[in-house]
């Protein structure tokens, strides 16, 4: 059982030399995302510390599903720019208090924290569907800034 949040996946994409607006790509991201009108997902801008408590903060875009949230960061980076996506699963605070009631308390929350088929089915469709949409969003900012997929290095 988790006692905070989990990182379930984390991607990027670096675009050399490109000036974006963080905003443009969330308001894309959000548009397709709700054209698909997933039940009970939500996007939200939130802002977030880069560092510790007097550090500056960076908005992401928060995309949420009961406990899963995938936080996007569109950003500069000097003459450059990068998208950010992280899959993160929140707690289960019910959970987490029964496992502290001594004797039972451990049983309780292993029943509280398992899931049914559906459950599992949707949280699946929403990290695979969100992910997707994410990646089609980077594929656009590519083809719109004329940015050429990337070719690996020859192996030596």
């Amino acid at each position: 059982m988790a006692s905070q949040t989990t990182v379930h996946a984390h991607n990027s994409q670096h675009f050399e030399d490109l000036q974006l607006s963080a905003k443009d790509f969330y308001d894309l991201l959000k548009k397709m995302i709700e054209s698909y009108q997933y039940p009970d997902v939500t996007c939200t801008p939130v802002t977030l510390s880069e560092g510790g408590l007097f550090s500056s903060k960076r908005e992401y875009l928060r995309i949420s599903k009961q406990r899963y949230h995938y936080y996007v960061c569109a950003s500069p980076f000097g003459k450059s720019f990068f998208i950010s996506w992280w899959l993160k699963e929140e707690a289960h605070t019910s959970a987490n208090l029964a496992g502290k009631i001594p004797w039972f308390g451990k049983a309780v929350a292993q029943r509280m924290e398992s899931k049914t088929y559906y459950e599992v089915d949707t949280e699946l469709m929403f990290t695979s569907s969100i992910n997707s949409l994410i990646k089609m969003a980077v594929e656009k900012v590519k083809a719109d800034h004329g940015h050429r997929k990337e070719i690996p290095a020859p192996v030596e």
